[in-house]
């Protein structure tokens, strides 16, 4: 940025805390030199750029970047104008007000087109963050305008974000060799200190841990989160915010808990949460620490975490989920068909949700799971991607077993694609697709592939899909006792002396007034009391209370 030197002497200090990465200072230098000289275009710009992707405090990036395109217009220096109305239009989109977003970038393409050639152009092209543009196809389009450009005007910064979002892209379309190559350039970029606009940085990480995650893979999103940590600390005096934003904690918290590292990823998780002031980002953690809830059979909680997210698309495969966990199959259909058109060129986002609706299908409409489970191969087999593959064919054995046939060799095939891949949740959901697949034809298999599933459910803490396994070992006539069994104790603690006295009498299969009555409260305390045990003891109906109440008492 060519600063005017009449100007120099007020932005100093400004300039130089952003050298000693004194972000904090660099703002408190800003607004004393936009006090002095209220009129200082650039310093409202800086200022508002720092709020923006620094500080997280939105309402003062919006008025100072109001106030530099102003000015900015008003001494007729359109391109600068044209600058400040796409970091507007990036507040707007961060706050999630999507309106004025489209209507800042508006303003920014009517005044580049009268400019002519610029490269405000390609800062125009990837405004918004590579992650959360939906359609992948105009995604690669734009940024690899947007590359042409910076090349064209030597402008580093914007070569590394489009490159960054054009390898995004292309991963998101297959081709994932191109697409690393890119990433990798730009990351090194971001790492050797080439680029130090804190901007540019967390754009360009954004969608690197996005790739990382679509990928599947934990090895270089934890090696690249430890790089970006070593940065931070290096660069940024130890501030996170401008590379490790709310969009990496959530992401790499899902990752985690794909992987199995549970408790890491719960941390990650609430983390993003706190951090977050994007609405997409915050759906998507809370959707994510949804997920974990209802594979630890905590679906009164997850029902809480996903309320108000209805709309939001990242919340859609763990509403899915939870759907699926109430037996309400043709709820999850629904909302997975709906995120499937929502992104339908994004072949690598797509694939789970492919699976996903495979699962529910095979137990609601079998053609249907089939032609589900023929678009996954189709993707799995265009894309470089073993956990896809392996994914794949576990549909495709799924879709055999309930369509009665030998699914056996498929599954066995599913779990030598997964290889040494670091995915237990999904090596156990093979294992017990291959219990079910062996249970009519050889018990003895079928033991040891449900053995093997309940193993590793137990070690995830993945109490939903345990009590599965379990059930499944029980129907082959073997004596099992999960650790859900083992904690009923420990849930009863977890109880008020109230809800204590109100689950036997649930067991007993008394009505919420019957309940009241005995215990001289209303019935709607008793609603309450049942409310909370659900959500304390992570059950679903009144049922599985008194089921677990029987077990408990047999424990005493």
């Amino acid at each position: 940025m060519t600063v005017p030197a009449p100007t120099q002497a007020l932005l100093a200090p400004a300039f130089a805390a952003l050298t000693l990465g004194d972000f904090r200072g660099a703002a408190t230098a800003l607004e004393l030199a936009v006090s002095a000289d209220p009129g200082l275009a650039i310093a409202h710009e800086m200022l508002g750029g720092l709020s923006l992707g620094v500080l997280d405090d939105y309402p003062r990036a919006l008025q100072h970047l109001e106030i530099s395109y102003r000015l900015y217009r008003e001494i007729g220096d359109m391109a600068a104008a044209a600058r400040a109305a796409i970091e507007l239009a990036q507040v707007e989109a961060t706050s999630g007000n999507a309106a004025g977003a489209r209507g800042w970038l508006g303003r920014a393409k009517r005044l580049i087109d009268d400019i002519g050639p610029c490269v405000e152009e390609g800062y125009y092209r990837i405004a918004m963050m590579g992650c959360e543009v939906p359609d992948v196809t105009e995604l690669e389009a734009s940024a690899g305008r947007a590359l042409e450009i910076a090349r064209t005007f030597r402008d580093t910064n914007l070569e590394v974000r489009a490159l960054a979002d054009s390898g995004l892209a292309l991963i998101s379309l297959g081709r994932t060799a191109d697409g690393l190559g890119r990433l990798d350039e730009a990351l090194t970029a971001v790492i050797s200190g080439e680029v130090r606009d804190f901007v540019t940085c967390g754009f360009t990480c954004c969608a690197v841990v996005s790739a990382c995650a679509l990928l599947g893979d934990i090895d270089r999103l934890t090696r690249l989160i430890e790089s970006l940590r070593r940065v931070a600390t290096e660069r940024f005096n130890d501030y996170e915010s401008p590379i490790l934003t709310s969009h990496c904690h959530q992401t790499y918290g899902r990752m985690l808990s794909e992987v199995g590292r549970w408790p890491e990823a719960e941390v990650e998780l609430r983390r993003a949460v706190e951090v977050s002031q994007n609405a997409g980002h915050r759906a998507s953690a809370m959707a994510a620490l949804a997920e974990l809830r209802i594979h630890q059979n905590r679906t009164a909680e997850a029902d809480v975490l996903l309320r108000g997210w209805e709309d939001r698309l990242e919340a859609a495969p763990a509403r899915a989920k939870l759907h699926d966990a109430r037996d309400e199959l043709d709820l999850a259909v629904s909302v997975l068909r709906w995120a499937l058109r929502e992104q339908e060129t994004n072949l690598i986002a797509s694939a789970p949700l492919w699976a996903q609706l495979v699962d529910v299908e095979c137990r609601r409409d079998v053609a249907a799971a089939d032609e589900a489970a023929s678009r996954l191969e189709s993707i799995a087999g265009s894309l470089a991607s073993p956990g896809i593959r392996a994914l794949a064919r576990l549909s495709r054995g799924r879709v055999q077993t309930a369509g009665g046939q030998d699914a056996v060799a498929t599954l066995l095939a599913a779990l030598r694609e997964l290889g040494e891949d670091e995915r237990p949740q999904l090596r156990a959901q093979i294992h017990i697709a291959l219990a079910e697949a062996e249970q009519r034809r050889d018990v003895a298999a079928a033991t040891t592939q449900a053995r093997a599933a309940l193993a590793i459910f137990e070690r995830l803490g993945a109490r939903r899909d345990a009590d599965r396994a379990a059930a499944l070992l029980r129907s082959l006539g073997v004596r099992v006792r999960t650790g859900a069994d083992s904690a009923g104790r420990r849930g009863l603690e977890m109880l008020s002396r109230r809800e204590r006295e109100v689950v036997p009498l649930v067991a007993e299969g008394l009505s919420n007034a019957e309940i009241a009555k005995q215990l001289f409260i209303t019935p709607k305390t008793v609603e309450h009391h049942i409310t909370s045990i659900l959500g304390r003891l992570g059950l679903r109906t009144r049922t599985e209370v008194a089921a677990w109440a029987h077990r408990t008492a047999g424990e005493t």
